[in-house]
């Protein structure tokens, strides 16, 4: 192994091995994260027997596999760890996750269950005609305990409902709201799929929420953001989703529109992890080769990401010109609000709380996971572990007493909803409501 201080490029399973290796070695000398997450706890109690006494090469690989297998690719080790980049030892252990999980597929395929999941346009359109049966089978125990023994897909976890129709056949069919002066700003609202197929009311909140504060509203949604095939890591298939995604976008970033999603792992995808996609692939090096005659610099991608705001950082910035409605006749007295942590990884602030307390409403903000993560509180190996990991959450929400819930995260409102047995509105929605609208 090399020095700890160099970060080491993984192309192989011997590099991988030696990268990991040079992480948990900088990770034992630091252990900032030992409370974190299931997978720094698997770590350091490895380091810690006997037979390793803290050595990281001595480490077995089933320690480093339990390590990349519960990591949730929540990212909340980013901000904890002061090595992250662009310090020069480089730990970046969520894209190493990814990486060794990349490797994994191609050397062995991705098992059906990882297939199915990280395909939400897929599921969504198979279910969308016989929505109602489909929910309704994903309450029997037996279709439940035969889905869990054929796909590993736990019998005990709530699943999100599909809808018959989505969000932009709702959109495209509804009257367009009449135009009375120019607009403040001009957004297309990328709805994300679990809006699309499962939960079209937050994108209906979400569009009149905006044009009462006279922002035109254009909508799209090429396709997934790419995130579900990100955390399997199948990274070609993430990294093609953000081929289209960008094709697809880019126009509309031309005519000067921002990009507004209210999904906290799309912002993060289409803002954070499309750049670094990009820079893999080897495609910003060459753009920017081939543009140095014109000066310009800026890729697709890096200008998509730059003209992408979470739809409250969005709200919040419209508040901060003076731009936004603050008569809130229905406000809450109370929100307990929940901090995804793709969104708190953002470094954006704590723009849903500001304005759900811009309302007039006592907000109760919880920064805990949730332990759902994409799918991987779904997988029947994990069930159980996530809903300890979301216990700190459910505990949190339930001292505040509260008389609305919230997350931007559906997924993490799926799970609160299941430990907690209580309603979760998307901030979005609270909004609404306290509108009056």
């Amino acid at each position: 192994m090399g020095a700890v201080g160099t970060p080491i490029a993984v192309k192989d399973a011997a590099s991988l091995s030696a990268e990991l290796t040079r992480v948990a070695d900088i990770c034992q000398g630091c252990r900032r994260c030992f409370s974190l997450c299931p997978s720094f706890d698997v770590l350091f109690k490895g380091l810690d027997v006997a037979e390793v006494d803290g050595e990281a090469e001595k480490l077995p690989k089933k320690i480093f596999d339990d390590f990349v297998d519960l990591c949730y690719e929540c990212k909340l080790c980013l901000p904890h760890c002061p090595y992250i980049p662009p310090h020069r030892w480089a730990v970046d252990v969520p894209h190493l996750v990814l990486e060794s999980r990349n490797i994994r597929m191609v050397e062995t395929g991705l098992p059906l269950r990882e297939r199915l999941l990280s395909r939400p346009d897929a599921l969504g359109r198979l279910a969308r005609p016989i929505a109602p049966i489909a929910n309704f089978v994903n309450t029997l125990p037996l279709a439940r305990w035969a889905l869990e023994k054929t796909l590993g897909v736990s019998a005990e976890k709530h699943l999100p409902r599909f809808v018959w129709r989505t969000f932009t056949a709702w959109f495209e069919a509804r009257e367009p709201p009449v135009q009375t002066g120019e607009p403040v700003a001009k957004v297309v609202l990328f709805p994300t799929c679990s809006v699309e197929w499962n939960r079209p009311e937050i994108g209906q909140a979400a569009v009149a929420v905006l044009e009462k504060n006279r922002v035109e509203v254009a909508v799209a949604y090429p396709q997934c953001c790419g995130m579900p095939l990100f955390d399997v890591g199948d990274i070609a298939g993430a990294d093609e989703a953000r081929r289209t995604f960008v094709a697809s976008m880019k126009s509309w970033v031309d005519r000067g529109y921002t990009i507004v999603t209210p999904g906290p792992s799309c912002s993060l995808m289409i803002k954070k992890e499309y750049p670094w996609l990009e820079k893999r692939s080897g495609e910003e090096n060459a753009a920017a080769s081939a543009a140095r005659a014109t000066q310009a610099v800026v890729t697709d991608t890096q200008a998509v990401a730059a003209n992408t705001r979470d739809l409250f950082e969005f709200l919040a910035e419209l508040k901060a010109k003076g731009l936004l409605a603050l008569d809130f006749p229905n406000a809450p007295k109370s929100i307990a609000y929940h901090l995804p942590c793709h969104l708190k990884v953002q470094n954006m602030g704590f723009k849903s709380r500001d304005l759900l307390a811009a309302t007039g409403a006592a907000v109760t903000m919880v920064e805990k996971c949730s332990g759902h993560d994409g799918t991987w509180a779904m997988k029947e190996e994990y069930f159980d572990t996530s809903m300890v990991v979301g216990k700190k959450l459910f505990d949190g929400l339930a001292a505040a007493r509260a008389d609305v819930y919230a997350s931007d995260c559906v997924l993490a409102g799926v799970q609160i909803h299941q430990g907690m047995n209580v309603a979760v509105k998307h901030p979005i929605e609270v909004l609404r409501d306290a509108y009056g609208l």
